[in-house]
């Protein structure tokens, strides 16, 4: 796909739709309503759940990062005024920076959970290489806390799979040393939530979604782009 107006100046029609994408998500009040709502419905659901954990029974949320609780549009922006693709040394350069700002309705909800007594563990796909300083992104907008879990990505083999075994086991750098009940999830991609064959006891079942599963619009990028068409259809 070229990434540059075509000779008569129009840009090409799979770049102007993107464009498209990423106003909505910077501008729209139909966006920020969606991921406040959603946040909103989370807390309710995972507020029941966290109850009917057994009494001294820890329990966590766990969320991804990246257009669930940082907002990255800036740099999606940025490379379509540039008319450049996405690239992993620009992005951890982005990430490095630390100007993402905050996905509407996060903060609200994981201050909810903590007063709960909740513990949040952030599950995303960014490089470990970047693990300082997301963190210090996340403290500077108010979203980390000491006794979170952060959970990048340390090598292929470290799936999200994996690293949501760490935070239900306890066992390996995404636990609390200690199991905990997992009461939700909170993400934009579907590779966000447990899938079938994972320990989770609503893994692959699409029932979960809006009970314990809670998913974020994102139409910048995703595993869709290049899909022909969803299974259901």
């Amino acid at each position: 796909m070229k990434a540059w107006p075509m000779a008569d100046g129009r840009w090409p029609l799979p770049v102007m739709r993107r464009a498209v994408e990423v106003k909505w998500m910077r501008d729209s009040e139909e966006y920020a309503a969606l991921t406040r709502m959603v946040y909103r419905v989370a807390e309710r659901a995972l507020s029941d759940a966290a109850r009917r954990v057994p009494r001294g029974q820890p329990w966590a949320v766990v969320l991804d990062l990246d257009e669930t609780a940082l907002d990255n549009s800036t740099y999606q922006l940025t490379r379509l005024a540039y008319r450049l693709p996405f690239d992993t040394v620009s992005w951890n350069d982005w990430v490095r920076r630390g100007e993402a700002g905050v996905v509407p309705g996060t903060a609200e909800f994981v201050a909810a959970i903590r007063r709960l007594g909740g513990q949040v563990a952030w599950i995303s796909n960014r490089s470990d290489a970047t693990r300082q300083a997301t963190m210090a992104t996340m403290a500077a907008r108010g979203l980390w806390h000491d006794n979170d879990r952060m959970c990048p990505v340390t090598d292929p083999a470290n799936t999200k799979a994996v690293r949501r075994a760490e935070v239900m086991t306890g066992n390996g750098p995404c636990g609390w040393g200690r199991a905990v009940t997992v009461v939700g999830y909170v993400g934009d991609n579907i590779q966000d939530f447990p899938q079938g064959g994972e320990a989770d006891p609503d893994a692959g079942n699409d029932a979960a979604f809006g009970v314990r599963f809670f998913m974020l619009p994102n139409p910048m990028y995703g595993g869709w782009m290049t899909r022909v068409t969803r299974r259901d259809r």
